[in-house]
């Protein structure tokens, strides 16, 4: 048992979107890298597995990660804010029928490094990583799409084993549980996650406990939880290893299962990282990315099968065809995967085989304006 201190009380789809697009299509938009213009979006046709012509959709700085509203009416974007402290924020924006998007506010998220944003499940609460000032924040969602102030700011404190990459806190994202009672923020700098209690109507947060990740793992990074909330699955980013867990639906603590490599010898490779990590829709598979930093084209997607008792084996490795994958995402039908490569400044778009979850390459080398951080679908 790795958690304490118990509580006490987050693509594609074939739906009408607001983009316009038709019942085959729906509307993608992409996060930037600094130097970027802004969020850019297409519309992606799911019975062919292509994507349009990409589109600038907003200009705005360093719109790194994004997220939607359960409405689907509003966009958000987290602002890192490098150059000085406490300069994060977080961006909202209205979806127009064009699939543009029309800016509404923009609040300071209270931290360094606005990495990653969460929305609750009723479009009432909104919830931040800030990875250099080492603090999670949340927002209330007003009616009107709006971000209000910092409702709760909590600062992390401790470090880990890395001396480079660990002699602080730096939670890097911060996901809600399906049951939308609790917030679960992996923090990369002290080898934790740390747990919070959801007032979804307050948008505040209470500190409710952590589980460490177990020996031999590093790095908490993100994570995903199956849909009826009873496992998480925690990508360490250092380890490139992937965490299982076990969730106590009642007071949300998490209870280790086994630890799983990312590679199939179980030796991470020198020079290398993970970033993200994705479940099928039919939950029968999972995905994580896998980075070269040195550039030495190892960046791949590893392919994990998963039983019904929550524990996950790797069964593939595919190559990523792109330069430093660090974010793709799959669509609802299951049968499309989409990365972007944020150093080779391109897409690629694989199919994903039914009945063994394998990945095979449709289109490379698809160019992109900037670098591309993050892929969010309307549903």
């Amino acid at each position: 048992m790795f958690t304490k201190y118990l509580c006490s009380t987050v693509f594609l789809v074939l739906t009408l979107t607001p983009g316009g697009a038709s019942a085959k299509q729906t509307q993608v938009y992409f996060g930037t890298a600094r130097g970027s213009e802004g969020i850019y979006s297409a519309q992606f046709e799911s019975a062919t597995g292509t994507l349009s012509s990409i589109t600038l959709a907003v200009a705005v700085e360093f719109p790194g990660f994004l997220a939607t509203h359960p409405n689907q009416q509003f966009l958000y974007a987290t602002s890192a804010g490098f150059e000085k402290p406490n300069t994060g924020a977080v961006a909202a924006f209205r979806i127009q029928a064009d699939g543009s998007l029309t800016f509404l506010n923009k609040q300071p998220s209270l931290g360094s490094s606005a990495c990653h944003l969460s929305v609750d499940a009723t479009g009432s609460a909104l919830v931040v990583a800030n990875y250099a000032s080492g603090n999670v924040s949340s927002f209330q969602i007003r009616e009107d799409g709006t971000l209000t102030a910092v409702v709760s700011n909590h600062h992390h404190s401790g470090s880990a084993q890395d001396p480079k990459r660990q002699r602080e806190p730096h939670p890097h994202s911060a996901f809600i549980h399906p049951n939308n009672r609790y917030v679960y923020v992996p923090d990369l700098g002290i080898d934790k996650v740390m747990i919070y209690a959801l007032d979804p109507a307050h948008a505040t947060l209470t500190p409710c406990g952590f589980a460490e990740v177990p020996s031999g793992s590093q790095g908490p990074r993100h994570m995903k939880f199956s849909s009826d909330g009873k496992f998480a699955y925690v990508l360490n980013e250092l380890s490139l290893s992937i965490a299982s867990y076990s969730v106590n639906i009642e007071n949300g603590q998490l209870e280790y299962i086994d630890t799983q490599s990312v590679f199939t010898n179980g030796i991470a490779a020198e020079g290398m990282s993970c970033a993200e990590i994705r479940i099928h829709p039919s939950e029968q598979w999972l995905y994580a990315s896998i980075r070269d930093l040195a550039g030495h084209g190892r960046d791949a997607l590893s392919t994990f099968q998963r039983a019904v008792d929550g524990s996950i084996k790797l069964i593939g490795s595919t190559p990523a065809a792109v330069y430093f994958p660090r974010n793709f995402n799959i669509d609802r039908s299951g049968k499309w995967l989409i990365v972007g490569g944020q150093r080779s400044a391109t897409l690629a778009i694989f199919s994903i085989h039914q009945d063994t979850g394998a990945l095979t390459l449709k289109s490379a080398d698809i160019p992109f304006e900037g670098q591309p951080m993050c892929v969010e679908f309307l549903q």
